[in-house]
């Protein structure tokens, strides 16, 4: 074999190799994406970073002051938030509605959890979080995301008790002896 042939089917063994890692990288990587960051206010004035809720199951739910399936839904997240938020559970409400608007909102709803209120952002961090084959904009939409940062749910539509339950339950069951103190 010439030296030049040598060389030919060394680089040829070298790119299926390095062909090979790349798939076996691709294949072996999770299928749930990362969480999007983001930073909003809260009705207060105070921001809240996703990074601030590492370690917890979040529940991110987009709703407006104006969204009937949006009224329905609210009372069982401040359930929710109450029956499991000492074990790792944080909602957090975006509203992509005016502040003023979704204060007087959680006011009436007596909300317990941080509401967060900026309708173009609120928008733009729905988008992120808005499957690529699902329909952009649906309120109320409700992404969940794993003490890890993986999004592992995403709702467009309401949602009741008995389906948050079921996603999130394990998902707190998971990693609870990490957050104990």
């Amino acid at each position: 074999m010439t030296r030049r042939k040598a060389n030919i089917l060394g680089l040829l063994v070298l790119v299926a190799v390095a062909a090979a890692a790349g798939l076996l990288y691709w294949y072996s990587a999770e299928d749930t994406p990362y969480r999007a960051d983001f930073t909003l206010v809260d009705l207060e004035g105070q921001p809240h970073a996703m990074a601030d809720y590492d370690g917890k199951v979040v529940v991110l739910n987009f709703w407006a002051s104006w969204c009937k399936p949006c009224r329905e839904e609210v009372p069982m997240l401040i359930d929710a938030q109450r029956e499991y938020g000492d074990r790792g559970l944080q909602i957090l409400g975006i509203a992509v509605d005016t502040a003023e608007a979704a204060g007087e909102f959680a006011k009436r709803y007596d909300i317990n959890y941080p509401v967060l209120a900026d309708a173009t952002e609120g928008a733009r961090i729905q988008d992120r979080y808005t499957a690529t084959d699902a329909p952009a904009g649906v309120l109320p939409f409700t992404a969940i995301v794993d003490r890890d940062g993986h999004v592992v749910a995403r709702i467009a539509g309401a949602l009741d008790h008995a389906r948050l339950s079921d996603i999130v339950q394990p998902l707190l069951e998971k990693g609870a002896s990490a957050t104990k103190d």
